[in-house]
């Protein structure tokens, strides 16, 4: 039986890029750009996953429009499987659309591997509904990590700009780096 993913971007060339590696997986691949368009698919026909970029205007990187869509989904319907796929929304952003119901976050440029792994995983283990608690699972620990991986090698290791790109002051960046080891 073939899986349906739907994957919400407003970048043309990462949906491309998914739709190979997804593809390859045997998934049907559904593609918005918009939030009107991935409504229309979503009402229209079932999936097993939601993959969700945050921002979909250029230079917008506040994550608004995502967290409103995936508020919006899971109230519709709640078991639906999310990962959030995000290159320039930060950690916070990343971890609140945790918090809110999502089951794991991918950063952009992706890894095949881990970008399978998360979206198989999400498929497989049923949505936890959201607490008002932190979640303190181990892949949100793995997730958080490679986030703030990305975000080093993303600014050649200069930790003011990492920083800023994560949303975080310095010290809570050396504060996490050293959590995890970085």
């Amino acid at each position: 039986m073939s899986l349906t993913a739907l994957f919400l971007d407003d970048d043309a060339d990462i949906l491309a890029s998914a739709e190979l590696v997804l593809a390859r997986q045997g998934f049907t691949f559904l593609k918005a750009q918009t939030p009107d368009e991935a409504r229309a698919v979503l009402d229209a026909q079932p999936v097993d996953i939601l993959l969700l970029d945050l921002n979909y205007r250029r230079g917008d990187t506040s994550g608004e429009a995502g967290l409103a869509f995936l508020q919006e989904r899971l109230a519709k319907t709640p078991d639906l499987a999310v990962v959030i796929v995000t290159g320039h929304s930060g950690m916070s952003i990343a971890i609140q659309a945790m918090r809110m119901g999502a089951q794991d976050f991918v950063v952009k440029p992706w890894n095949n591997d881990r970008f399978l792994a998360s979206i198989r995983a999400a498929i497989d283990t049923p949505r936890r509904v959201p607490t008002n608690t932190p979640p303190k699972d181990l892949n949100l620990e793995r997730s958080e990590r490679d986030l703030i991986k990305a975000a080093l090698e993303r600014h050649q290791f200069n930790i003011s700009s990492a920083a800023k790109d994560l949303g975080l002051t310095r010290a809570a960046l050396y504060r996490r780096m050293e959590k995890h080891g970085l």
